[in-house]
């Protein structure tokens, strides 16, 4: 089959993500290694996004694809009635990598959306355990009979499920209203270049009476939260916003759910981007890069949580959980990322690329902020002498600067970079090198003039 054919047949019988499908022409592709892609027709492309921070070694890393061929010669899949070596060591590994105590417990899903829907799942049964379970009433009155609303934030992004995305606040929530799950409240970002309070004390303080005026602990189960905001701008919040919201939890007895789905796995140049605080979540969301090649996302739970189902049903779950392929995929992803210096290596790149970005968006008034950790960065785009963004939320889908910036690297310098984010994206796989940050540099430059020659 030509390279024409393949592109024509998945153009006609395959549905493109978040995209009118009248414009889909998809790219056929020979191959992919380390961070490049490699068309039919001759193009070889810089994978800026990571698969979609999927990818995080790089394509077809050999350590990788050989642990997944081995553990094909053995078993496959299995449901959760039997254990296999990958689930088993997986598990454990997850639950010591983690922070916080190691007797935590792992349900395993495909996606990020569907460990997002597990996670908020066990926060309201580990509720609804908690109130069943005590004596006397709680400090609110009884008009509902245990803890289900969950507080997330307006510029997050959790999935496209029903419960993920009634959860998120991005945009492509709007796709599903008026239709949403019920019993999601959203707080106020904690973004430092456009803060909603004068300090982080008013901003703790209100999160703290919003809990109350929704009922307390009576009322609200979980506090769910990016540890740093992902496809609404790559947010790192302010030191202490973190430890705050921890204490908030703890004052009100809430389940804090931290979704790593895009920072863990080493993109922020720590194993969690919640480990540059000094907190401990009550249930982490990993997903994406978590099984290296196949589809594998993973809701940990602390031993408080899981604890709670030890005489009680845990009720949820999905096909293919803990598939045995997709766990030793990320065995083997886990261990280049901690024992061949990967991980190191994302810190140090992550250092430099930063200062790099910092000093190339200095020289451009259309640069408003750049911002990240490790890995994990972007370059927002503003009106020059402002800080009006360049695409606002009510234009995602809309034919912004930033969309005709996203196609100028694709199509004259051959980098492939998000078209639906809020300003530029720079998020390369974990292995990249410093020839090829210097590759990136040259192309964000001239995507730079290319933006301030179209204001």
């Amino acid at each position: 089959m030509s390279e024409n054919e393949i592109a024509s047949l998945q153009a006609r019988h395959t549905i493109q993500c978040w995209s009118s499908q009248s414009g889909y022409s998809p790219i056929s592709v020979k191959s992919a290694s380390g961070c490049w892609i490699h068309t039919h027709d001759g193009r070889r492309i810089f994978d800026l996004r990571s698969a979609h921070e999927c990818v995080n070694l790089g394509f077809n890393h050999p350590k990788v694809i050989a642990a997944l061929k081995r553990q094909m010669d053995e078993v496959i899949y299995v449901t959760d009635d039997f254990a296999t070596e990958p689930t088993a060591r997986l598990s454990q590994k997850l639950a010591e990598l983690t922070p916080g105590s190691s007797a935590k417990k792992v349900y395993y899903s495909q996606s990020g959306a569907a460990a997002v829907e597990a996670a908020i799942k066990a926060a309201r049964l580990y509720q609804y355990n908690r109130v069943f379970g005590e004596q006397g009433t709680v400090d609110a009155p009884g008009q509902y009979p245990y803890p289900y609303k969950v507080i997330s934030r307006y510029q997050s992004w959790h999935g496209a499920t029903a419960g993920a995305a009634s959860a998120s606040g991005d945009p492509r929530r709007w796709f599903q209203e008026p239709l949403t799950v019920p019993g999601v409240v959203f707080a106020p970002d904690a973004n430092p270049y456009r803060p909603h309070f004068s300090s982080l004390d008013q901003h703790l303080a209100y999160l703290d009476h919003m809990i109350e005026q929704e009922g307390g602990r009576n009322k609200v189960a979980a506090f769910l939260l990016e540890a740093i905001v992902g496809s609404n701008g790559i947010i790192v919040p302010p030191d202490g916003y973190l430890e705050g919201i921890r204490d908030l939890c703890d004052r009100w007895d809430l389940v804090m759910i931290v979704d790593e789905t895009m920072t863990g796995m080493g993109r922020t140049g720590k194993w969690l981007a919640i480990e540059h605080w000094d907190v401990v979540p009550d249930i982490i969301v990993m997903g994406k890069a978590l099984g290296a090649y196949c589809p594998l996302a993973a809701t940990i739970l602390s031993e408080k949580i899981a604890g709670s189902f030890d005489h009680r049903l845990f009720g949820h779950g999905q096909s293919y959980s803990g598939h045995a392929l997709a766990c030793a995929g990320a065995l083997a992803g886990i261990d280049v990322l901690l024992s061949d210096g990967v991980l190191e290596h994302a810190r140090v790149t992550g250092i430099n690329l930063g200062e790099k970005l910092k000093a190339l968006g200095d020289r451009f008034p259309c640069v408003g902020d750049v911002r990240g950790l490790g890995l994990f960065w972007t370059m927002e785009l503003v009106k020059p002498g402002s800080q009006k963004p360049l695409r606002r939320a009510t234009e995602k889908y809309e034919e912004t600067i930033v969309k005709k910036v996203s196609d100028y690297l694709f199509h004259e310098r051959n980098v492939y970079v998000p078209s639906d984010k809020f300003g530029l994206w720079v998020v390369p796989p974990l292995i990249v090198t410093d020839d090829e940050i210097d590759f990136l540099m040259d192309a964000l430059e001239g995507a730079l003039h290319f933006a301030e020659s179209l204001l």
